[in-house]
């Protein structure tokens, strides 16, 4: 059936590619493609490769790969220039193996690979090095089991294999340190029918290929920089992030969606994350903008509104290690722009170096003159960049800031608790040179300045370091920076952003986690707007770092702010009040799911930037962070399968566990949870019984024991799978201990690592719905095992899985026991239908592949991936959503946050009003929702059982980039 699958799918696909712009049906060739679209149906193109100005450019260690399969022995040919490094050639890459050949710089070779980690190297070498830098003809001709090589007409190398692979797709796989550009590839069929023992292609027919995730949009989170309206078109508007790039929004922060295209920098796991930080519209040109990356020191320019972007990085004199954190167009000369960014201490010292807590960096600003094609460095020193202002009346006269909240100054001295900094800088010919404007100022960290848009003398400033408080604060200058009177001390904390009304300068805000603060006379008194003790945000969802504020133009009022730890918000009161204004944009860290047992739509996740609740499968979300647990850093969640209103959470703040009766409307701390200097990663309940290292609990959370005591009483916890036959049988994945099991609740543990390769311990296990002796182990970076004893012996089992994959999770369907879903930090999810035998990939359009967490609902039809940076993903196996259902329950009063007519004006002093929560959007379905019943059921608990990780092994995440 596979095979006949295989072969249907080449003629559709033949009918397509003969019926296209690429080939005619009187052309003799099966495939070809001369890159000149955007982008093509037939290609999947890893971080790193990108179809660009008519060529397939690849760089770094990625792949390109064609979609399929070719249907018997082909000759390739195409054009390629090896810039640098060395690219492999892939062939018959199917579920047994791949051929690859290696060319660049040294002369090409052949190689065989079975999968997972059989290498079969060097099968034959070529004479002749191959030149860098020059186009170059190259062909590759298989027949049944010959293959050749040519490169511009001779032969490199001729091979017969005994024992050749079948059929399967070709791919590109380019190095580390790797650069190459591809043209006029074509594939021609020389005639030969597959064999009976020809195999599909792993690549091309994919399990799975008809279904493609859904990117939810939620919930809120990432590391959120700028935030920008457009300049006589204030609905339009920007917002960046630092791992999930730019989002526009046409409808003044309502809605918001994706815009990266063009954008080649990539950090993260899976080189998935987008780091875009800082932002700028030209004021001469609103469909010039132009971005900074983090770490990679990325410049980039628009010339159509934000839809394509192209890299403009000529003349730096800097790239690995420099982040670009503000950007600044001269507002009388269109062609001139400025950038600032941060020199991270392993550019200029060689090394990672740490301060206090954060790493020590030095700063660097640059000048273009011609519109961002060309840069040259106008300053340097000691402490990064954040704002560039110049004078629009007297465009020579330039003002710089420098520190943030969360770095530290190369010229400081930890030990010694000196702060060090350079604090503001001006220049009066242009950035030819530079003095310190620092009179009056006592902190020398200035994360945000913002000059009168009437009088270019006055500017405003917020100062102070997370670690390097004291004067931190507000200021003002009134004479150019000659001299600066703090206007608001911050009391031991720091401000990070500070803004005037453009349109009423009497109006001005700053703030920070804790407050947001207001002046009404141009900077010189301020009102605390906020009065919760546990900081600011909406109703459910603490706002973070305020790292940026845009004020409306057309309503002072009327304020936005984007945040360094997650999310877009909006005041409509002059910050006495908020609302998220994130639909559609998120970066966030999901770290956790947890699903509801009878509703597939109803679905929990636990994020860095606080935990979530969607009724209607992440179309829309709602925060859950009451007070007062209004706090960051959530990383477990689970739902009690009998009784779904009982919840169980987790975060890094509290060391804690928290319980909810009402479905995460309201939160409890638990008296006798586990204390000390120790964070929650996994929380199981068990499934068949109510229930440092494992603690049980069995009555339901309220009171715990640990279990893992002993020699495996410092086990770090990666993962729990509970027998669904006997709740007294548990496995455990450690990262120190391998995989360990307990036959009787966790008296005594023992570890069954025979047959597991490790090389950094055991990530995730699954236990068979109904036989306890049939377990699986993902490994990190070595792949998943099965086991049919109960974990005495293991098999790998990692058959079309990425040999280097980290395995984070793996999920059984409980309708069918033979398909798997398994994840990896590194490519994404996989599914197998044969226990684990042979695994598929399950990608297509899942954009961020480091996957968290899976969970699959209970009647196997919808899968939810939790990512390091999009946020929640949905695949609907049933090819049809999942139901909305309706939550009735009102939320309690959380923060003071929502906002009555009667509140629209600021009040001198905001008060604190009870209000509900708003209800996430109900999504149209054909049928009427289901209502969740919130009855707190008098049953009996069942038994819980959860990981934790001790301080000794696993340090505590903090809000930082």
């Amino acid at each position: 059936m596979r095979k006949s699958t295989l072969l249907i799918n080449c003629l559709l696909f033949l009918l397509l590619v003969f019926s296209g712009t690429s080939a005619s049906a009187q052309e003799d060739y099966f495939f070809r493609d001369n890159f000149n679209e955007a982008g093509s149906e037939f290609w999947e193109l890893e971080p790193g490769w990108e179809i660009r100005d008519g060529e397939l450019q690849g760089a770094g260690h990625n792949w390109a790969r064609l979609d399929m399969a070719i249907p018997g022995d082909f000759q390739l040919t195409f054009r390629l220039n090896v810039i640098r490094g060395r690219v492999h050639l892939v062939t018959h890459n199917n579920d047994s193996g791949r051929y690859y050949s290696g060319i660049g710089g040294a002369a090409p070779e052949l190689n065989k690979q079975y999968w997972p980690d059989t290498f079969l190297s060097d099968l034959v070498r070529g004479s002749q090095p191959t030149p860098s830098n020059t186009w170059l003809e190259v062909t590759y001709s298989s027949q049944g089991g010959d293959f050749q090589l040519l490169i511009n007409g001779q032969e490199q190398w001729a091979y017969s294999d005994p024992d050749p692979l079948g059929i399967g797709s070709i791919a590109f796989e380019t190095l580390e340190d790797s650069q190459v550009r591809i043209d006029d590839l074509t594939i021609r069929l020389t005639g030969q029918e597959p064999t009976a023992g020809n195999q599909p292609s792993s690549a091309s027919q994919q399990d799975g290929e008809e279904f493609s995730w859904i990117r939810t949009g939620g919930p809120l989170g990432g590391l959120g920089y700028d935030v920008r309206m457009t300049p006589g078109n204030p609905d339009k508007m920007y917002v960046t992030d630092a791992f999930a790039g730019v989002f526009i929004s046409e409808d003044s922060g309502k809605s918001w969606y994706p815009s990266n295209q063009g954008i080649t920098d990539r950090t993260g796991e899976s080189l998935d994350a987008i780091p875009v930080f800082c932002l700028t519209i030209s004021p001469h040109n609103p469909q010039v903008i132009y971005i900074g990356t983090q770490y990679s020191g990325g410049l980039y320019r628009s010339d159509d509104g934000g839809q394509t972007w192209n890299r403009k990085t000529a003349g730096l004199t800097l790239q690995d290690g420099l982040t670009f954190r503000g950007i600044t167009v001269d507002p009388q000369r269109p062609n001139v722009i400025y950038a600032g960014g941060e020199i991270s201490s392993w550019a200029w010292a060689g090394d990672p170096i740490n301060g206090r807590e954060f790493d020590l960096t030095k700063g660097v600003l640059y000048k273009s003159e011609d519109g961002a094609e060309t840069w040259k460095e106008i300053w340097r020193g000691d402490n990064l960049v954040r704002y560039i202002w110049v004078n629009p009346e007297d465009t020579e006269i330039i003002y710089v800031s420098t520190g943030i909240f969360d770095r530290e100054a190369a010229n400081s001295d930890p030990q010694a608790g000196i702060p060090g900094g350079e604090g503001i800088l001006k220049s009066t010919d242009g950035g030819k040179t530079w003095s310190k404007v620092n009179s009056g100022l006592q902190n020398l960290y200035v994360g945000s300045l913002y000059m009168h848009p009437e009088d270019p003398d006055i500017l405003l400033a917020g100062t102070g370091n997370n670690q390097y408080f004291q004067g931190g604060g507000v200021y003002l200058t009134t004479n150019g920076g000659q001299s600066w009177q703090q206007v608001f001390n911050a009391q031991q904390v720091n401000i990070n952003s500070v803004e005037f009304s453009e349109t009423d300068p009497q109006i001005a805000y700053a703030g920070n986690p804790g407050e947001i603060l207001r002046s009404q006379d141009g900077g010189r008194t301020w009102i605390k707007m906020t009065q919760s003790e546990d900081g600011w945000g909406s109703a459910g969802v603490r706002g973070g770092f305020p790292i940026d504020f845009q004020v409306d133009p057309r309503d002072p009022d009327r304020i936005f702010a984007n945040n360094y730890g997650g999310g877009n918000f909006l005041s409509e009161n002059g910050g006495r009040t908020w609302q998220v204004a994130s639909s559609g944009y998120t970066g966030a860290q999901a770290r956790a799911l947890a699903l509801h047992p009878e509703h597939p739509g109803v679905v929990y996740t636990a994020a860095r930037s606080g935990i979530f609740l969607s009724s209607d499968g992440g179309s829309s979300w709602t925060g859950l962070a009451q007070e007062p647990f209004q706090v960051l850093e959530w990383n477990a969640v689970a739902v009690d399968p009998s009784r779904p209103e009982h919840i169980l959470a987790a975060n890094n703040w509290d060391s804690v566990i928290l319980s909810s009766q009402d479905g995460g409307m309201t939160w409890q701390r638990i008296p006798e949870s586990p204390r000390g200097e120790i964070w929650f990663r996994i929380l199981a309940f068990a499934p068949s019984l109510p229930a440092h290292g494992i603690y049980q609990s069995e009555d339901g959370g309220v009171s715990w024991q640990q279990s893992t005591e002993g020699q495996f009483s410092d086990a770090h916890v990666m993962d729990i799978a509970i027998s669904p036959e006997d709740h007294e049988i548990v496995y455990a994945a450690t990262s120190n201990y391998g995989v360990i099991k307990t036959l009787d609740s966790g008296s005594s543990w023992q570890q069954i690592n025979q047959g597991l390769v490790m090389t950094q311990g055991a990530s995730a296990v699954a236990v068979h719905p109904s036989n306890s002796q049939i377990v699986y182990a993902g490994v990190a970076f070595g792949g998943v095992y099965r086991s049919e004893d109960g974990g005495e012996s293991w098999q790998q089992i990692s058959a079309g899985l990425n040999p280097e994959a980290n395995i984070s999770d793996l999920v059984i369907d409980p309708t069918d026991p033979d398909v798997l879903y398994t994840s990896d930090h590194f490519s994404g999810v996989y599914r197998s239908h044969n226990g684990g035998e042979t695994w598929m990939k399950f990608s297509d359009n899942l954009r961020m592949r480091a996957v968290n967490q899976l969970a699959l609902t209970a009647n196997g039809q919808h899968l939810y991936a939790a990512t390091e940076g999009e946020g929640v993903y949905r695949i609907d196996l049933s090819g049809e959503p999942p139901e909305a259902v309706v939550l009735e329950e009102s939320a309690p009063q959380a923060n003071g946050m929502e906002e009555s007519e009667e509140t629209k004006e600021p009040a001198p002093q905001a008060e604190v009003e009870e209000q509900s929560q708003e209800k996430p959007d109900e999504t149209e379905t054909t049928d009427q929702p289901a209502e969740i019943d919130k009855q707190v059921c008098p049953g009996s608990y069942l038994p819980f059982v959860m990981g934790l990780v001790s301080l000794g092994f696993w340090k505590k995440r903090k809000i930082q980039a």
